[in-house]
């Protein structure tokens, strides 16, 4: 609590000193090990899956990390578990015990090289009652063209809620000022994600005051 209490009070002599925040702010960058060694895989393997998942720096283009990988919904011992079908794999932002503060900004702004595929956005915020770490996962699609690297602007009103990987149906607020950990996933089963290899190339994080809704562009 204390920890918390002290956080909240920087953010809040910074909001002061600077009473107007930059257009933007940097969360991550993907240039060399130290900046990879925030970040934690995970797959379907933990439950019986077959997906694979690394993350590791691009060979091709300096200063940028590719999350690629295979993606699977067999199951590899059908007989010895109750799951039949599975399909996931993904990456995200270790949990530090120190929350990231966007909530004076309308975008998350992902800088990314395309497979063509459709991924998932996920950040996962303090519980507005509870507070500490909790199962709210918000989500959004992140689609990004094969071939090209982009600059996809996703708007904090296009995250839903999640709760252990279920819709909320409720409607709730993000806490945008308490953003535990950011992540990039990949899951939907066969409707949405074909069985087979992906690679996609990772430069930054950002968040962004836009205002004009959703924008994509390429280049």
């Amino acid at each position: 609590m204390l920890k918390r209490l002290a956080q909240s009070t920087k953010q809040y002599l910074e909001r002061v000193k600077n009473p107007i925040p930059p257009s933007e702010k940097l969360l991550f960058t993907f240039k060399n090990k130290k900046d990879l060694a925030r970040w934690n895989t995970f797959t379907d393997q933990e439950f019986g899956g077959q997906s694979e998942a690394q993350l590791a720096l691009s060979q091709d283009n300096p200063e940028t990390a590719c999350f690629s990988g295979r993606y699977s919904t067999l199951v590899a011992n059908p007989e010895a578990t109750r799951m039949k079908r599975s399909g996931f794999a993904g990456i995200n932002s270790a949990e530090t015990g120190e929350q990231l503060d966007i909530d004076e900004y309308d975008h998350v702004v992902f800088r990314v090289h395309g497979d063509g595929r459709k991924y998932i956005a996920n950040l996962r915020t303090e519980n507005w009652l509870v507070g500490g770490r909790s199962h709210d996962v918000w989500q959004a699609f992140l689609f990004a063209r094969k071939g090209q690297w982009q600059t996809v602007a996703i708007p904090l009103q296009h995250f839903l809620l999640t709760w252990k990987g279920q819709l909320v149906e409720q409607k709730t607020e993000i806490n945008a000022k308490r953003v535990i950990s950011v992540g990039i996933s990949l899951a939907g089963g066969d409707a949405l994600q074909p069985q087979g290899n992906f690679n996609l190339g990772l430069e930054w994080i950002k968040a962004e005051r836009r205002m004009h809704g959703l924008q994509q562009r390429a280049g």
